[in-house]
């Protein structure tokens, strides 16, 4: 990896820390949620910033997908140094090398989750790979949900990612496990995740 962009990852860690350790956050967790077994945790790309600072405290093994871009570097150090094991890869490029490499975490007992309408968008809108992992290695998905009292949008981004403020109030929001049955149609499941996910983020949205 480029030193140039390392430093830049150790850097980025930093600031998401201390940030992190500003926020006064609220985690609420569906009644059937268990800390301790393997999930696939579904989130936005443009509001993975709470669930990659809150959920380095579920109990298993953590991996984390992330692009083999540039900024894929800087955000593979960050993670790295927040406690997660990285695997490299997109629905675009080195798909088949993140999939393989994906399914070897789960099979070790891993979680694993990344922002599932990533790495370009549409925004909001389910890629295929998380269902399909779930149904295979029989897996439930936790949606999640996150919401900030104070926030910046970067709206030229096509994810619209969301940066809380400092001092804000933080909600992060695990709803009920989504389990992908066997034989299930995964176009169909994709929306009915969507539509999880939403709800996930407003229900983090009316507790705040």
């Amino acid at each position: 990896m480029n030193i140039k962009r390392r430093v830049i990852g150790y850097a980025a860690y930093f600031l998401t820390f201390l940030l992190g350790k500003t926020l006064r956050v609220s985690t609420l967790k569906h009644s059937s949620y268990d800390p301790k077994r393997p999930y696939l945790f579904a989130f936005w790309h443009g509001k993975q910033l709470l669930p990659v600072l809150q959920l380095v405290h579920h109990q298993t093994a953590r991996a984390v997908l992330v692009s083999p871009s540039r900024d894929g570097d800087i955000l593979s150090t960050c993670l790295e140094k927040l406690g997660y094991e990285v695997v490299r890869g997109s629905s675009r490029h080195r798909n088949i090398e993140a999939l393989v490499g994906m399914m070897r975490k789960l099979k070790t007992g891993y979680s694993l989750g990344f922002g599932i309408d990533g790495p370009i968008g549409p925004i909001y809108k389910v890629k295929p790979g998380m269902t399909h992992m779930a149904q295979k290695f029989k897996i439930p998905i936790i949606p999640v949900g996150s919401a900030f009292s104070r926030r910046w949008v970067v709206n030229k981004a096509w994810d619209k990612y969301e940066i809380p403020k400092p001092f804000s109030k933080a909600v992060f929001y695990l709803g009920e496990p989504f389990e992908v049955l066997e034989g299930a149609d995964l176009d169909a499941s994709n929306a009915v995740l969507e539509g999880l996910i939403q709800a996930a983020e407003a229900r983090a949205v009316a507790l705040l």
